[in-house]
């Protein structure tokens, strides 16, 4: 499993030529760090940047075969313990979480508990009354739909963590498996929702995350349908990559949809393993790629920034002197081996994204550190 580090990032505001104030104070209003790099000498103040937002969006099997025993308990509950762990580990700040599970029966109710106590337990009112310990909707509801929007209505919406978690472990703890595979509607769903909320949170950085233990079973199981909607969804504006995880043996199928949906392969868990921590590294993996080495531009409260004078600083953790990495207009303009960094937008810029080669560099370094300098000339390629 690959392992990818977060980084302390910096903003250092520099006093160019328009960024002091009558008094030759910095109208820059930053915290009392102190950066380890050495800024140019009119940097006198520093911020901390903001990373991209993150909102994941899980669509999580519950079929049958998920109560299947692996090492460390079921697939069910191996997955469902690590998820519960993931949402509830300190250090996700920034990062937004939201469910569903497929399959659900038409018009989108989950009646995923057999017995109860009381009707609550049985979950949505559809799925009641509790008689005799049953829940009688349970059988009602039997039979997966295939409508994409019964899985766009998400068990529990995005939202940011901490906050979020106890209405995910909550729901998660609500739920068993007892479905087929419908995967073309689920994964139709959960791309569908994604780019809901990509629209309406322009600003975020939005995946879907599809969790599977098997190929589909129900609704469109063709492998090349199924593919195209991640595909689909991928090339759109706002673009919304699919992440797989697969649990279980031989499902190098679900390496196509990963493909296709622009995360190269899907991270399979052996049940023969670790599940359970596998599971959880496949999450903080996912986490880190999706985000990427992307940062908010930093604005100074007192007017705007000089695109013109902002430069990227990385320090390594190993010591070392600290090493301006140049600019260079798009993506597309990254050199194959070496450094640089761009905009999102060249014209209007709102973030700084790292090339590929420069991104792989800096999490390579658990104690590196990357500034950015306001105020002095861009260094460019």
């Amino acid at each position: 499993m690959v392992k990818f580090t977060a980084f302390a990032i910096l903003v250092v505001a520099a006093c160019g030529p328009n960024t002091r104030n009558g008094n030759g104070d910095d109208d820059t209003h930053g915290d009392a760090n102190t950066s380890t790099v050495d800024a140019p000498a009119c940097a006198t103040s520093i911020v901390k940047a903001d990373k991209i937002p993150l909102d994941i969006f899980i669509m999580l099997d519950r079929s049958s075969s998920m109560s299947d025993s692996v090492s460390g308990g079921t697939k069910w509950t191996t997955v469902t313990s690590a998820l519960d762990t993931f949402v509830q580990q300190p250090g996700l700040d920034g990062i937004s979480v939201g469910i569903q599970y497929f399959g659900v029966p038409a018009g989108g109710a989950t009646c995923s508990a057999l017995t109860c106590t009381v009707a609550a337990d049985c979950g949505a009112a559809a799925c009641g009354p509790c008689t005799s310990g049953v829940c009688l909707g349970f059988f009602a509801s039997a039979g997966d739909s295939c409508t994409a929007s019964d899985y766009a209505t998400p068990a529990v919406e995005i939202a940011p963590l901490p906050g979020a978690a106890a209405a995910l472990v909550a729901s998660i703890g609500m739920h068993s498996p007892t479905t087929g595979t419908p995967t073309s509607a689920a994964l139709q769903g959960a791309v569908d929702h994604s780019k809901a909320w990509a629209t309406a949170h322009p600003g975020d950085a939005v995946v879907a995350v599809l969790a599977t233990d098997g190929d589909p079973s129900g609704c469109d199981e063709s492998l090349p349908h199924i593919d195209a909607i991640a595909a689909t969804a991928f090339a759109g504006t706002p673009s919304i990559p699919t992440f797989v995880i697969g649990v279980g043996p031989s499902l190098s199928s679900l390496n196509g949809i990963a493909a296709a949906g622009g995360t190269t392969s899907a991270f399979l868990v052996d049940t023969g393993g670790n599940t359970n921590q596998q599971f959880l590294d496949a999450m903080n993996a996912i986490r880190h790629a999706a985000l990427g080495c992307q940062y908010l531009v930093p604005t100074p409260v007192s007017g705007s920034p000089n695109f013109d004078e902002v430069n990227v600083v990385y320090q390594p953790g190993g010591g070392g002197a600290a090493q301006t990495f140049p600019y260079v207009m798009t993506q597309a303009n990254c050199p194959a081996s070496g450094d640089g960094w761009y905009y999102n937008n060249p014209a209007n810029p709102t973030q700084i994204i790292l090339c590929g080669s420069t991104c792989s560099r800096i999490e390579g370094d658990t104690t590196g550190e990357v500034d950015v300098t306001l105020g002095c000339s861009t260094v460019i390629l």
